[in-house]
């Protein structure tokens, strides 16, 4: 089926905006979210067909407008942020200084895919798609929001990255986690369960009153460090106080995206940023996230904005 929105979508909205200042947006109470916050709701303005969504400065504005291309639009408790109607599954992660640090993921592991029974998904019948579906891509779209700069809430560098194509497949987490948690089977009192606890292991001192719990911190490199190989042989350059832009897609899904929706329509037409050299599309291969004697097809959109 054809999604109700899609990354190159997302781009071309950003790159047609030519700012990555992120707006206040206001509740019913008057009140402003955080700069933070606020790009949660610039990445699902990006997504709107149209760019329709980012002309609303209202929270319940916004949240109308996004009911009609997203099937999820989020809370603070599951995974991810947000779901396209018929497309990816897109989480946000806000890192506030110019460095490439770590992306702090807490007790979930990352994900290249999301299933209806994916760990942390919302209920099924909170998810407004108008098919059933069995697998998403999930995208993750990282901003770099440094503290102090010249311009207020502006962002220094977003990726926009499908998690296939430098996060392994849930297997191989889910090996690691089976691994971790039969070294502890065999300690006093373990318990295994089927949660986000690694194990749990009751009565550690002598008169049992202490109780000790293993869980899963999972951290996630940025994907400047994570694609930096193949970054550093594409001699890019940037014009000062920009703000760079990424998007990095497996070729495969470029092409199954091409065979559902019109790339060259204006909506996803990305030429007229190419032509004023704005951005570039590079052909590239990248390490297979499963296996490292391999590799797969990708592109990478590298562009900025002012």
């Amino acid at each position: 089926m054809q999604p109700a929105s899609d990354i190159i979508i997302a781009l071309h909205n950003i790159m047609d905006r030519n700012s990555t200042i992120l707006a206040p947006i206001f509740r019913s109470d008057g009140s402003a979210n955080a700069a933070g916050d606020s790009l949660e709701y610039f990445v699902k303005d990006m997504f709107s067909p149209g760019n329709r969504a980012a002309q609303h400065g209202n929270e319940q504005a916004k949240e109308q407008a996004y009911s009609e291309y997203l099937s999820w639009t989020g809370n603070s408790s599951n995974f991810p942020d947000f779901i396209v109607k018929g497309g990816v599954g897109v989480e946000p992660k806000k890192i506030q200084s110019a460095s490439f640090s770590n992306l702090s993921l807490n007790s979930s592991y990352p994900k290249g895919y999301i299933t209806p029974q994916t760990q942390n998904m919302p209920a099924a019948s909170s998810i407004r798609e108008p098919e059933p579906w069995t697998r998403k891509e999930v995208v993750y779209a990282v901003g770099n929001l440094p503290k102090g700069q010249e311009v207020a809430n502006k962002l220094k560098y977003l990726w926009l990255v499908y998690g296939n194509t430098f996060i392994a497949d849930d297997v191989i987490y889910q090996s690691a986690i089976q691994d971790i948690r039969e070294a502890l089977s065999n300690l006093r009192g373990n318990m295994m369960a089927d949660s986000k606890e690694l194990g749990r292991v009751y009565g550690i001192d002598p008169l049992e009153n202490t109780n000790l719990r293993v869980r899963g911190m999972y951290e996630l490199k940025h994907p400047a460090i994570a694609f930096k190989d193949v970054l550093d042989d594409l001699d890019l350059s940037f014009p000062e106080n920009s703000t760079e832009i990424y998007t990095v897609i497996l070729k495969s899904n470029y092409e199954e995206l091409g065979e559902v929706v019109d790339l060259n329509d204006n909506a996803h037409s990305l030429e007229k940023f190419m032509d004023a050299g704005r951005l570039t599309r590079y052909a590239v291969d990248l390490s297979d996230p499963n296996d490292t004697l391999k590799t797969v097809e990708a592109y990478i959109f590298v562009g900025y904005t002012d």
